[in-house]
């Protein structure tokens, strides 16, 4: 495209000020003239006209935007624009929930942990169990989606042929049609019949897939579009679907089109004695459902489906189940630790804590006693070790070997590995190695030395005690207390517990202890 130079351009003065390109080219052009200076010329010599904000752009052969879309409202939209997806208008993408009310815990495999332990157990290393559990987490072949629903809710559909898992009935039946096991329950024949007769100028497409869908005017159009919706796009809305159909109209689709109509398909149960052929496929799914669904699919609260199953087999909320909890699993690989320990322990590997981690190794951390005596290589392992409890296992082979060797031989080699195996050495999977040490007994802190007091001892000021509330008070504050349906019961100040206490103080104060003349006094009350 031409560039028109506009000396009103500030950008374009800064670039043809800046020399871009070799000297032959700068040679050749000549550079446009810098703006005249209008201060210093008269006004007189400008003769151009004044130029416009629309003048600026470089327009060529487009016309201008209030041009173009006035046209454009008068010719109305383009020939084809609603079924081409080019023009259809940006949608936003629809997001799927993960499935409400469905649980997802990740756990390893039970195979990929067994050849774990071997491993440890064959190189005779000690592994950190994060380490081991992000090994797990690292491939889908090695762990596992356990889905649980509550019992209360409507079970999960589990095809056990090909570990496929559905929330609805509908959505089993439609993945009956991509299965691979299919041709073992229903025999598909392909036969001959006449093509559809009419005046057809225009075959729609699939803008998704490419798939042929007919002409619009074909009495099946509409059925053909649903049952590619529901088979290839159940998770896409049917408005969005349909936005994206495009039409062709040219004699050769027409022509291909009307070829692939002179063909049919229809299928026959396998294993039946009569011969019952099954011409739509809605009767292919109704007697699926009605005599083969059983076999294939079983309807459970709680499954476990391999995390390398393909994502074809999945309903898609939860799908987004299992992603979401396989990324959580994945970022965080210490959750699935507790379910490690118990593998391990099936697998008879010894899991221990050192520095506050938790590692696998062939055997528990056994320190050497002092009074234990070893062969001569081993004697020189271990003494070499104590005097360096931590080290690298190259700096071991090149301290204990004799002269001249550099590789370690067969029989050193099992000897280091006997060390590993019964816990006296460990050898990390970095290379280092460690010599477990017994804990040192602390030694009982000395007894303080009593020295004599300078100063006499305070006397302890002993806090005064409490004194107890009076009985006297304590019962009354009881009866007071009482519901009234008891405290009715002891109608009568006379007769309550507390005016017996009264008498005896009264009497007591008067040298009376008798409990006779207390209830002569009780007596003398009454009558009065």
């Amino acid at each position: 495209m031409r560039v028109v130079s506009d000396p009103l351009n500030p950008n374009q003065r800064l670039l043809s000020a800046l020399d871009l390109g070799p000297s032959w080219a700068r040679d050749a052009v000549p550079r446009p003239a810098s703006r005249p200076n209008k201060a210093a010329e008269p006004a007189a010599l400008d003769v151009r006209a004044p130029r416009r904000a629309d003048d600026r752009r470089d327009r060529g052969f487009a016309p201008r935007r209030d041009e173009r879309s006035s046209r454009d409202d008068r010719r109305g939209p383009p020939r084809g624009a609603s079924q081409d997806r080019r023009f259809a208008p940006p949608t936003p993408e629809v997001i799927i929930a993960p499935a409400a009310g469905v649980k997802v815990l990740i756990e390893p495999n039970t195979d990929a942990l067994h050849l774990i332990a071997k491993e440890v157990t064959h190189v005779a290393r000690v592994y950190s169990l994060f380490d081991i559990a992000k090994t797990l987490m690292s491939q889908r072949e090695r762990f596992h989606g356990i889905f649980t629903v509550d019992e209360s809710k409507s079970p999960l559909y589990y095809g056990h042929r090909d570990h496929s898992l559905w929330l609805t009935k509908e959505e089993a039946v439609q993945h009956f049609w991509k299965a691979e096991w299919r041709g073992d329950l229903y025999e598909e024949e392909e036969v001959e019949i006449d093509g559809p007769a009419g005046n057809f100028q225009v075959v729609a497409k699939c803008g998704l897939s490419g798939k042929v869908l007919g002409p619009p005017n074909y009495h099946a159009y509409q059925s053909t579009i649903r049952q590619v919706h529901r088979e290839s796009f159940s998770d896409m809305p049917f408005d969005r679907y349909a936005a994206r159909i495009v039409t062709e109209r040219s004699e050769e689709a027409v022509q291909a089109w009307l070829h692939t109509m002179k063909t049919k398909l229809r299928w026959k149960p396998v294993g039946q004695e009569e011969t019952v052929w099954l011409e739509d496929r809605s009767a292919v799914e109704q007697h699926f459902l009605n005599n083969r669904f059983p076999e294939m699919y079983v309807a459970t609260h709680k499954v476990e489906i391999p995390a390398n199953t393909p994502v074809k087999y999945f309903s898609p909320s939860l799908l987004v189940s299992f992603k979401n909890a396989a990324r959580h699993a994945g970022s965080h690989p210490a959750i699935i630790i507790p379910t490690v320990c118990t593998l391990l322990e099936k697998e008879h590997l010894p899991v221990f804590k050192k520095q506050g981690k938790l590692y696998a190794g062939p055997s528990r951390p056994h320190p050497i006693p002092e009074e234990t005596t070893f062969a001569d290589r081993m004697e020189k392992i271990v003494s070499w070790m104590r005097e360096n409890p931590e080290t690298k296992l190259a700096k071991l082979w090149k301290a204990v070997l004799p002269e001249g060797e550099n590789d370690p031989s067969s029989e050193w080699l099992a000897d280091l590995y006997w060390l590993l195996s019964q816990g006296h050495l460990l050898l990390f999977a970095d290379d280092t190695l460690i010599l477990p040490l017994r804990r040192k007994a602390e030694a009982p802190a000395p007894a303080a030395e009593k020295t004599p007091k300078t100063k006499e001892a305070k006397p302890r000021k002993r806090k005064p005690k409490k004194r107890r509330k009076p009985l006297l008070l304590v019962i009354e504050k009881r009866v007071s207390d009482l519901p009234p349906v008891l405290r009715k019961r002891l109608q009568g100040f006379d007769r309550t517990i507390s005016h017996r206490l009264r008498l005896k103080a009264q009497f007591r104060k008067l040298g009376h202890t008798a409990d006779d003349s207390i209830d002569a006094a009780e007596n003398d009350a009454t009558d009065e």
